[in-house]
């Protein structure tokens, strides 16, 4: 099996456990979203996708900076983006942050300090697809260096024949 469909595998595996949906919003995958909001409360799941939402609009997603896939926000911020009370979201990050499969990781800095958010899923997720897409090219570079190789080959066959063939007809042409 090629290095890229062992790595798509290990993709849907990993990303995908709901098997009917099959979709990714904001290269995160609404089925792990989807898994990770049914296994909360009734009472909290809107807000808490309204949150997840929130941190996905506002992680920094530049490689190079050393803060890849965290989002600094505040839960007053977030609070008064999403129109809820601080302690409302308070709540809600805390019950997401019990559950095992929660997929980000709060850090919290200290008083009157703003928790950062590191998406954890989300930036597994995006090195896998890279993985993929640099398995790919590789295997697509490889296949077009053997597509070469082979057209070479024949091209030398061909060669040889024609040269063969000319040799023979000058020769011809000699003896005559």
């Amino acid at each position: 099996m090629l290095l890229s469909e062992q790595l798509k595998e290990q993709l849907r595996n990993e990303f995908m456990p709901i098997p009917s949906l099959k979709i990714y919003s904001n290269a995160d995958t609404l089925n792990l979203k989807i898994r990770f909001l049914k296994s909360l409360s009734n009472g909290i799941r809107g807000t808490c996708s309204m949150i997840l939402d929130f941190m996905e609009c506002r992680v920094n997603t530049q490689e190079e900076s050393v803060n890849y896939m965290i989002c600094y926000a505040s839960q007053q911020q977030i609070a008064d983006e999403l129109g809820l009370t601080r302690e409302w979201v308070s709540h809600c990050i805390n019950r997401m942050i019990e559950k095992e499969n929660c997929i980000f990781t709060k850090v919290r800095q200290g008083l009157n300090k703003s928790n950062y958010y590191i998406l954890q899923k989300k930036k597994e997720m995006v090195h896998l697809l890279k993985q993929i897409f640099q398995a790919q090219q590789l295997e697509l570079k490889t296949k077009n260096e053997e597509k070469q190789d082979k057209q070479k080959k024949e091209y030398k066959k061909y060669y040889k024949k024609v040269h063969l063939m000319i040799l023979n007809n000058v020769l011809m042409i000699l003896k005559n």
